[in-house]
């Protein structure tokens, strides 16, 4: 039994029918963008500058994320597992578009990925936090029956790959120029 079949057949039960269409919601990778948006505005309160820089610099590796993900989907014809296997069933919302890479997975890695690179305290407790949802992610993807194994791998290479080009042209460049802007615009 592969591990598709194992995960939305074999684990089939009420709670987890309950469950998994929430997560799946809830971690829309739509809906992040959103949660960052919130967190943005709630450091600018806070005048935590640290935390606005990193979101800032996940909104940056998002878009390759997106771009990415966009065109690995349009031009590499993957159709859900619900779509063409008898023995997967759907548990959730019902979505079309092609399963490979997984997006939920590559703008989730991407977010994780460049909140690990960046942030230095309490490492540990981010790689033990990260690790914990992705696994939760990817087994509701798996027990939606909406993704192949492969297309979850794809996915976090997606998102890796996107945090660290992001983060290189981040420190290279973008941010050496907007600490010169920022300067000009307080001395003026």
């Amino acid at each position: 039994m592969d591990i598709l079949t194992l995960v939305n057949n074999g684990m089939q039960n009420p709670f987890f029918d309950t469950i998994v269409p929430i997560i799946y919601e809830l971690t829309d990778e739509y809906k992040l963008p959103i949660y960052l948006i919130i967190l943005f505005i709630i450091a600018w309160v806070l005048k935590k500058d640290k935390v606005k820089n990193i979101i800032i610099l996940c909104f940056f590796a998002l878009f390759f994320a997106y771009l990415i993900v966009f065109l690995l989907k349009h031009f590499y014809i993957s159709p859900r597992p619900y779509t063409v296997l008898s023995n997967i069933r759907l548990v959730g919302t019902n979505n079309t578009i092609n399963s490979f890479p997984s997006g939920h997975i590559a703008i989730s890695m991407t977010v994780i990925s460049v909140i690990l690179m960046k942030v230095k305290e309490y490492k540990k407790i981010l790689i033990v936090l990260s690790i914990i949802y992705m696994v939760v992610l990817s087994f509701t993807l798996l027990y939606a029956g909406v993704h192949y194994p492969t297309d979850l791998i794809a996915g976090g290479i997606v998102g890796i790959i996107s945090a660290a080009i992001a983060t290189f042209l981040f420190d290279k460049y973008l941010n050496k120029n907007l600490l010169k802007w920022k300067n000009k615009i307080i001395k003026n």
